[in-house]
């Protein structure tokens, strides 16, 4: 009983955010008004106005959208994007309104940071908590039921089984034949799920058929909503599920724009390149200025050879484009500069190198690539000419992932898919994450990308060699 209580804190997370905001504001009022001789006047209409905006900006980022099975990191993106729509809105009334409310700037600033601080430390404790609980208790998750093929049904199994944090439960699957699936208990034929909903404790339905008809779709949704029980259709579709699009009209004729990427906006490109030189000569001038003068001392104290290594790759359109890496390897005579790529306990990897590529730090000459425009801050990771060339030919799809500006860091990295990748299998991962970010970008997902990559420098990762 006192488990689900943590379930039930996250349900009323609005609430919550109220609460934090009402005692934000009382700290904000006894610390800096001491400190700034600020005066407040009407506070009780500062307080309403502070809750007002702060649920329309929270609307306007669907931060009250469940995230409990995404990354933390993306919930501290949604959080601070709420907070500046929120300063906005607020600003937006005080100059409307500057007569009936005054508001100096270094209050706001400081219940912004205040509230911020207690309401993601508050999240991340009941977060936390209810993965514990999803972890150790197996009554607290979600019963699943998934109606599909053996091969479908097989990797929901195995995602769910590895991403516990998702909280749920596989009680069984539906499909035409019984494959004897690994974990999994068959439960009988699609046509029995009425059946089956009787006799059996489910909660949700998963439907990953390999196609589906109309009256299918109409079977299951009609048997599951007599149940009171969710519903979700994965659609076979994998080549188009990432896919951002657009609908015009020719005459009264809908028409679907399957490629109708982010980045083709001026608008858009515009505000990443921005974010990319600020950020880039940022890091080059408060920390390259002092870091690599002593990485370039120790590789040149480690071995000899030349402290930048220069590489072919691959970027924007397939241009191909010089990329920029501390040396970690031995340096290699010329004529034998075959590409091989780096494995786990390379003899060919320096003592230096192997500490540069466990922490990424080898990839960091590469902000001036961002500087000069062939690559971006985040994006995905550009491939020497043999890989490309190689996998062109054997994933489909492989060559959209050039279509925007390769970056240092990007949506597979942070997402486990980086490192060497001994077969095909381990490449399509790869592609799939980057077609997913090439789809699906928006300025707030490279903050959360640059976030997570920070936070994993700290962490081993076993794929970093």
């Amino acid at each position: 009983m006192t488990k689900k209580i943590f379930l039930r804190l996250h349900e009323k997370r609005r609430i919550i955010d109220a609460v934090i905001l009402v005692i934000s504001f009382k700290l904000t009022r006894i610390i800096p008004i001491a400190l700034l001789q600020i005066s407040i006047s009407r506070p009780l209409l500062l307080l309403l106005v502070l809750l007002f905006s702060w649920y329309i900006a929270a609307a306007n980022t669907k931060l009250y959208k469940d995230r409990i099975s995404n990354k933390y990191v993306e919930e501290i993106v949604i959080v601070l994007n709420t907070l500046i729509i929120q300063f906005i809105l607020i600003a937006a009334f005080l100059y409307a309104y500057n007569k009936q409310l005054s508001l100096p700037l270094g209050f706001l600033l400081c219940l912004q940071i205040v509230f911020g601080f207690i309401q993601l430390s508050v999240k991340y404790l009941i977060r936390k908590k209810i993965h514990y609980d999803y972890l150790h208790d197996s009554s607290m998750l979600q019963k699943l039921l998934i109606i599909g093929s053996a091969e479908s049904t097989q990797k929901l199994y195995q995602t769910i089984k590895a991403n516990f944090h998702y909280g749920y439960n596989c009680i069984g699957y539906l499909s035409e034949q019984d494959r004897q699936l690994a974990g999994i208990k068959y439960l009988g034929h699609p046509d029995e799920l009425a059946e089956v909903l009787r006799t059996q404790q489910v909660e949700k339905v998963i439907v990953a058929l390999p196609s589906l008809s109309e009256s299918m779709i109409r079977y299951f949704l009609e048997t599951c909503d007599a149940h009171g029980i969710k519903t979700f259709i994965v659609p076979n579709y994998y080549q188009f599920t990432s896919t951002s699009f657009e609908i015009n009209q020719i005459g009264l004729i809908p028409v679907i724009n399957l490629r109708a990427l982010p980045l083709y906006k001026s608008e858009n490109k515009f505000l990443k390149r921005v974010f990319d030189i600020i950020f880039s000569f940022l890091f080059l001038v408060l920390i390259g200025s002092w870091l690599f003068p002593i990485l370039a001392i120790l590789i040149k104290l480690n071995s000899k050879g030349p402290v930048f290594f220069k590489q072919e790759r691959w970027g924007i359109n397939n241009k191909k484009m010089h990329c920029y890496k501390f040396r970690t390897m031995y340096h290699q005579q010329k004529g034998t500069s075959e590409f091989v790529q780096a494995t786990k306990n390379d003899p060919r990897v320096t003592g230096v190198g192997k500490w540069l590529r466990s922490l990424s730090m080898d990839e960091m000459p590469q902000f001036w690539n961002v500087l000069i425009d062939n690559m971006s801050v985040v994006g995905p990771r550009p491939h020497v000419t043999p890989q490309n060339l190689e996998y062109s030919e054997k994933i489909e799809s492989y060559r959209l992932r050039h279509q925007v500006k390769p970056g240092l860091t990007g949506w597979a990295q942070v997402n486990g898919a980086r490192g060497e990748t001994p077969d095909i299998e381990h490449m399509q991962t790869r592609v799939n994450y980057d077609l997913y970010y090439v789809h699906q970008w928006s300025f707030w997902l490279d903050i959360q990308i640059v976030l997570q990559t920070i936070v994993n420098v700290f962490k081993v990762d076993h794929h970093a060699y």
